[in-house]
């Protein structure tokens, strides 16, 4: 049976589609991850919405009992550490309290929600009157679960909740100091930049009485909730570029091989079988930064994404081989060469641009 370049033709656009499809999937899907980062930390900061997945909060109040006033404001000094494998951050802040109800004591049992406290020191402390104001000074290592499926082009939320398990929200209320509370300029999150941050209060509902004698059957805990965020994101394409450099030379050794002649089968498939174990290696190296969560990241899509495309050469490379040694169609099989190596070439240039700028947050 002859082959003609017609067939070839629709062999490469058939091909050249698939790609074109394929790609237009992937780069949708970052950016609707990307849009519905944006919507889950909103949910997050907004003290009406609930984010999914948590119970509504309970905002009726007893109104035969007093409700409390207590400002509260945070300045985080250091970030210690940052962790996406390992899911958790340790911060070091100061956080204050001042109220008025001297029958009050704040500050004694405050806790970190998702978080524990490795240290906590009281560093200051006034009462005068009805005036009342206490300084602690905290180490926290805080349980957060970090968006993976855009990294390594990733942007978080990261936040510090702290509650008063004492008093429930009937009777005591933050109040957000939003003009005291900052972020040191001298914290650094290694990779990343921090470009807004904010603080609320919201309250926080669990689906349990807690066994409290005074809640009736079927109600919900709920506690006032201070909330700091701080919102982070890459500060560079470095990391990327660091990442998959590797795996970019490897593809591209890969693509040298459609100008080698088909018949010298051994650096022609030698360079293919080479550069598929290179971006192997790759993928693993990647792969170890994330925890182990099934989540297909952008660093995943992009190692497979390489992955198949040297395998595509190699592919190709076989059809080649066969038009131009069991076909005899020399000039056939060079040409046949040629557009594919355009055609990969291209594709693969344009995808992995166009996924991780589907995937960057912008705040311009």
């Amino acid at each position: 049976m002859a082959i003609r370049f017609w067939q070839i033709r629709l062999l490469v656009t058939c091909m050249a589609i698939a790609i074109l499809i394929a790609g237009a999937a992937l780069i949708s899907m970052e950016y609707k991850n990307k849009k519905l980062s944006r919507v889950y930390y909103a949910e997050r900061m907004d003290p009406n919405r609930t984010e999914p997945g948590l119970t509504p909060a309970d905002l009726i109040m007893n109104p035969n009992i007093p409700q409390s006033k207590v400002e509260m404001g945070i300045y985080v000094d250091r970030i210690v550490e940052l962790s996406m494998k390992n899911t958790n951050w340790i911060v070091d802040f100061y956080v204050w309290f001042r109220w008025k109800d001297s029958g009050m004591v704040i500050g004694d049992n405050f806790q970190v929600v998702d978080g524990s406290i490795e240290t906590k020191e009281k560093k200051n402390e006034y009462h005068h009157n009805n005036d009342h104001y206490v300084l602690y000074r905290v180490v926290a290592s805080i349980t957060s679960v970090f968006e993976e499926f855009r990294f390594p082009c990733d942007d978080h939320l990261l936040t510090i909740c702290i509650e008063d398990p004492t008093f429930d929200r009937g009777k005591l209320i933050w109040d957000a100091d939003s003009i005291n509370s900052a972020v040191s300029s001298r914290v650094k999150v290694p990779g990343y930049e921090i470009y807004k941050m904010s603080v609320v209060e919201k309250p926080h509902s669990y689906k349990t009485t807690r066994g409290d004698p005074r809640l009736t059957d079927g109600a919900k805990a709920t506690y006032s909730q201070f909330r700091m965020g701080l919102w982070i994101k890459r500060e560079s394409w470095g990391f990327f570029l660091k990442m998959f450099l590797p795996l970019f030379v490897a593809v591209a050794v890969a693509l040298l091989s459609f100008f080698i002649n088909p018949i010298h089968s051994d650096p022609r498939f030698g360079l293919g079988i080479g550069a598929l174990f290179a971006a192997v290696a790759n993928s693993y190296i990647t792969s170890s930064m994330l925890p182990n969560t099934g989540v297909l990241a952008l660093a995943d899509i992009i190692n497979l994404v390489g992955t198949s495309t040297i395998l595509l050469t190699l592919i190709l490379s076989a059809i080649s081989l066969f038009i131009y040694e069991h076909r005899g169609k020399h000039e056939l099989s060079h040409r046949f060469d040629r557009i594919a190596f355009y055609i990969i070439a291209l594709g693969y240039a344009a995808l992995n641009i166009a996924l991780p700028l589907a995937a960057t947050f912008r705040n311009d």
